[in-house]
């Protein structure tokens, strides 16, 4: 009976990481990015923090859209601009 418990947890915890990665990997272009750029975990990505990605530097001043020198996951999310919603804009 042990054993079966081991081979049940074993199972179940293979099919929580399974749904996790799978989870990560269809995740929106604007959180992917906020999870990967927002070092300060403050819900924003800062010029200084979106400088480790070249895409998204290129169109900062035409995605931040309240100018505030910041962009948040609503501004990524509504942008074309954004890295990775071309992508999404084409299969709509």
């Amino acid at each position: 009976m042990k054993r079966l418990e081991k081979v049940f947890l074993t199972v179940c915890a293979v099919a929580t990481v399974q749904a996790i990665s799978l989870a990560d990997a269809h995740a929106s272009p604007a959180r992917s990015l906020m999870q990967e750029l927002d070092t300060d975990k403050d819900g924003l990505i800062s010029l200084k923090e979106a400088v480790r990605h070249t895409g998204l530097l290129r169109n900062f001043g035409l995605i931040d859209d309240n100018e505030d020198g910041k962009l948040s996951e609503a501004e990524l999310t509504k942008s074309k601009l954004t890295p990775g919603n071309e992508k999404l804009s084409a299969s709509e």
